[in-house]
């Protein structure tokens, strides 16, 4: 008997994807019961009661009710920082990189407006461990906006400003829908929000308004 090539046996097994995508629909469900209720307000009796599960049920996927609000948050940003990594692969000037960057994060942000406000808001919840790993992955996010803006210094298309704030106050326009979407309302429409903010970060770096 031959020994069979480990690369060619098929995996993961359908139930393990089963499982992954139950957690995933548990999460998103339990991300809109607490942006509507608030978590304190939030029990699992009515998270299994809306999502059609019993409470032993739910249990094979939390071990506390504040598991609850890690998975919701865990929504946030997850693979974002890989997904603007690989849109930002072939830009061709630090300008394009920031631009393709800002709208892939401005885009993310925008899905997840529910989710950020839900984070803002029940923060205070989070086991340390969990606040953590978000401001890791803030963090990492805001590392990719602040090299695309040295590299452009160093290049000589960006004036020179200091790289690390200006990624951060990108990352607070991307929160700014779910903070202050009411007062956006009426005024600016959802659509123009994000090419605003690139026009303004842009405007800011780039000499004589070339956006790339």
């Amino acid at each position: 008997m031959t020994a069979r090539d480990p690369d060619k046996i098929a995996v993961p097994a359908p139930r393990r994807r089963g499982t992954d995508e139950r957690r995933r629909q548990l999460a998103v469900t339990a991300g809109r019961l607490i942006y509507e209720r608030g978590f304190e307000s939030l029990s699992v009796n009515d998270l299994a009661d809306d999502f059609g599960m019993s409470v032993g049920g739910m249990y094979r996927y939390i071990r506390t009710k504040t598991d609850l609000l890690v998975m919701a948050c865990e929504g946030i940003y997850g693979d974002l920082r890989d997904r603007i990594i690989g849109a930002t692969t072939r830009a061709e000037s630090p300008a394009d990189r920031l631009r393709i960057a800002m709208q892939v994060y401005f885009d993310a942000c925008e899905q997840t407006r529910e989710l950020i406000l839900v984070m803002y808001r029940e923060y205070r919840h989070l086991p340390p461990d969990a606040r953590a790993r978000y401001q890791d992955r803030e963090e990492a996010i805001a590392g990719l906006f602040a090299d695309a803006i040295r590299s452009g210094i160093r290049e000589r298309v960006f004036r020179a400003v200091d790289a690390e704030l200006v990624a951060r106050d990108i990352i607070m326009l991307g929160h700014m829908p779910a903070l202050k979407g009411w007062s956006l309302r009426g005024h600016v429409g959802r659509e123009a929000v994000a090419p605003g903010h690139i026009d303004l970060i842009l405007g800011r770096l780039v000499s004589s308004g070339i956006h790339g």
